[in-house]
């Protein structure tokens, strides 16, 4: 009994990096659409200084990224159709996508300031998707009007959520 005791309590402790490592993913949405009976799931991440948002979408055999960013002032141009966002993955390799709609400014005052929101969804493949789940992202950038907006992951455990 004592070694049966013994061998349960070493096959735990071997087996405690594998379940501590494993991630379990955090849905903001996890539906079934009333229409078409399929799963809904999207995914959100934040990336350090909360003004600028990555969800990952699933609706059936539809991958897609989103984008939410805030913008001190106000801003007047379109995220035209075709913009890319480009984030680069935990092994170094980078991945592009491309606007699948355009994303128009919604200003607003915050306290003392204005502030712009722009939210645009981009078009990913199964592939892409699974490659981001395996490794990942670190870095994200967006052309936006006249400047390019750049957002890096610093922690680790941040990075790892992303997956």
């Amino acid at each position: 009994m004592k070694h049966l005791l013994l061998f349960l309590a070493l096959t735990a402790a071997s087996l405690a990096p594998y379940t501590a490592a494993a991630q379990k993913c955090k849905y903001v949405t996890d539906d079934t659409d009333p229409m078409t009976d399929e799963r809904v799931r999207r995914c959100k991440m934040t990336m350090d200084g909360r003004d600028f948002v990555v969800n990952y979408y699933r609706k059936g055999d539809e991958y897609r990224v989103e984008m939410q960013v805030a913008l001190i002032g106000e801003r007047n141009f379109v995220v035209v159709e075709g913009t890319e966002l480009s984030l680069k993955l935990g092994n170094g390799d980078i991945e592009t996508f491309l606007a699948v709609q355009k994303a128009t400014p919604v200003s607003y005052i915050a306290g003392t300031q204005v502030a712009t929101n722009y939210s645009a969804t981009f078009g990913c493949t199964e592939a892409q998707m699974t490659r981001l789940a395996e490794h990942g992202f670190k870095v994200a950038s967006i052309q936006l009007g006249d400047e390019t907006i750049t957002r890096v992951l610093e922690k680790e455990k941040k990075r790892a959520a992303t997956q």
